[in-house]
């Protein structure tokens, strides 16, 4: 080897006395490496070789150019630059469009003695002019402790509208509701929800031209939108309380078991809780949560559901008698224990899963509102704000992670299973050969800095960009 790089400076600098004119300074490509062309500190004209083998840094060979030129190829870096839309999936770049009262499905009642159908409905909101192959949908479920409570709630709207600004696909959904004041008739209020929620989804799935990516489904709601969007996410038909498993189906499109052939990727849950723990341990995701925890409505540990009196369709008598029983029968509450955000926290953390918990000291339940019932826009902006960069960091299922190649000090390789666009870049040094997710480079022993970078456009349109500093 060294006989050969002997033989070819030689060969060089017979060229290069050979040649009439200067040479311009710069990097020049050669066969066996590259030639870089400068001046010394008397202000001559020198010239340093690397060659393209080596183990991290290049052997180098310092030749004075005297004043002559030489034909050589100048190198070119490959094309390389940040990606502009690094704000997607987090500040709002899009005009909304809207579809309202969309039919996503039709149930039957039992308790209408002509059986008469009834329609599921929904509404989309979508980012105009978006360029995107692939949308995330988010799945928006109102509040209203499964008794009231609409999809057009102007919280509801707002949350919506906002979200499809920043990319996504939203669904606000409206689920049935109404219940009796017994366990069994509030466990059906929850299946009816989270079997609405599900069908919502798989309609969703089916319209291509929303533009749904199948594997970036969100969930998020407000009170029992909320606990609707944990379950849709987290429950499972053998968790299902076994009345309910029994218990014949009384819808007509909305008639599907609870595997449905897609995930949720995070959950948003505004004062929210779940009614079995278990549950937790069926998957992985991850959950940010607000609630106060002095939450007068939902508990923030553990505990029943509602402080105060409930609101009921039943007659005086028997609503007296049903509260005296539950002082002293736990199993006559008419709600399941629920646990709240700060016990799914802890769970979710306990299990390395991704949890981030906002804990309010206040006395409000709905901590969108102010004392004075207006709505807390400088709150609901932050609520807004930090769920949008949540579910940011959730959107890919590989990110990107550039890494050195230990047994090959020259490669550099990042993966790639989620990456649409990916171009590379060397400080102090130049690129040997690239792929898709690798790159060989040759790094110059006497530059100042060395770093390698990569920069790129997921799948989903979200960007990266990855620098290792050696």
């Amino acid at each position: 080897m060294r006989n050969r790089l002997s033989l070819f400076i030689l060969s060089l600098a017979g060229l290069l006395v050979s040649c009439s004119r200067s040479v311009e300074p710069g990097l020049y490509q050669m066969q066996d490496g590259f030639l870089r062309v400068g001046l010394d500190s008397l202000g001559r004209e020198e010239a340093v070789f690397y060659r393209n083998t080596g183990n991290l840094w290049a052997d180098t060979t310092h030749l004075v150019l005297d004043g002559k030129k030489l034909s050589l190829k100048p190198y070119v870096a490959p094309e390389f630059r940040e990606f502009s839309d690094r704000d997607l999936y987090l500040n709002p770049l899009f005009a909304v469009g809207e579809t309202k009262d969309v039919v996503y499905g039709r149930v039957v009642r039992n308790a209408s003695s002509e059986r008469e159908t009834e329609d599921l409905t929904l509404d989309i909101y979508y980012p105009r002019n978006d360029r995107a192959d692939l949308r995330p949908l988010l799945v928006m479920l109102h509040g209203g402790g499964f008794k009231d409570g609409d999809k057009r709630d102007t919280t509801v709207v707002e949350w919506c509208r906002h979200f499809a600004s920043l990319g996504y696909v939203v669904s606000s959904v409206n689920y049935r509701q109404g219940y009796r004041r017994t366990v069994e008739s509030t466990d059906d209020a929850l299946y009816r929800a989270l079997k609405d929620a599900n069908a919502s989804v798989r309609f969703l799935l089916k319209r291509d031209s929303l533009l749904i990516d199948r594997d970036r489904i969100f969930a998020s709601g407000m009170d029992a939108g909320a606990i609707t969007a944990l379950s849709l996410a987290y429950m499972r038909e053998e968790n299902l309380p076994e009345v309910i498993q029994e218990k014949e189906d009384t819808t007509v499109v909305v008639h599907q078991p609870l595997m449905r052939g897609f995930d949720v990727r995070a959950v948003a849950n505004l004062w929210g809780a779940i009614t079995d723990t278990s549950i937790l341990h069926n998957a992985v995701i991850p959950v940010i949560s607000f609630q106060s925890q002095n939450d007068p409505v939902v508990p923030f540990g553990e505990g029943y559901p509602y402080d105060g009196p409930v609101e009921e369709e039943t007659n005086f008598f028997k609503a007296a008698l049903e509260a005296i029983l539950s002082l002293f029968l736990p199993d006559a509450h008419p709600f399941r224990k629920m646990f709240g955000a700060g016990m799914i926290d802890r769970i979710l953390k306990s299990r390395q899963v991704g949890s981030e918990l906002h804990a309010y000291d206040t006395e409000r339940h709905d901590l969108l509102y102010a004392e004075d019932g207006t709505i807390d826009y400088p709150f609901f902006d932050a609520v807004k704000e930090m769920t949008a960069r949540f579910f940011s960091t959730r959107m890919e299922t590989n990110p990107v992670s550039l890494r050195q190649d230990p047994e090959d000090l020259q490669v550099f390789v990042i993966n790639d299973l989620e990456v649409q666009t990916c171009l590379w870049k060397v400080e102090g040094g130049v690129i040997l050969g690239k792929s898709s997710d690798t790159i060989r480079v040759l790094l110059f022993p006497d530059a100042s800095e060395h770093s390698v970078s990569v920069s790129g456009v997921y799948s989903s349109g979200l960007t990266f960009f990855e620098t290792v500093e050696l």
